[in-house]
């Protein structure tokens, strides 16, 4: 899971109650260690919150180069079906969308 080494801060935790999810910012620190996987955040996230993988998306992790610092957003949907469903939504109204 998280090396020993790895320090998470949870910067910005805000609930959006039209799409029922958290929306984080999270400050991922690993000194001599890679910047953490998607898989690594998704199982933090499952132990912190205690909810399943398939509510969890995970949107980027952006490291910053030559620092041992990872940035990511993720959400945290309420229900397992909302992830699809506003998927599905923003791939039918989102950009690229052929009109």
């Amino acid at each position: 899971m998280w090396g020993e080494k790895m320090e998470t801060i949870i910067q910005e935790e805000k609930y959006n109650p039209f799409l029922r999810r958290k929306e984080l910012k999270i400050l991922a620190k690993h000194e001599n260690e890679p910047t953490p996987s998607k898989e690594m955040i998704k199982n933090f996230l499952k132990e912190k919150f205690g909810v399943d993988d398939s509510q969890i998306e995970i949107d980027f992790i952006l490291s910053r180069v030559g620092l041992p610092e990872s940035f990511i957003k993720a959400k945290i949907y309420d229900e397992k079906r909302e992830v699809k469903k506003v998927e599905a939504q923003s791939t039918q109204t989102g950009e690229g969308a052929k009109q």
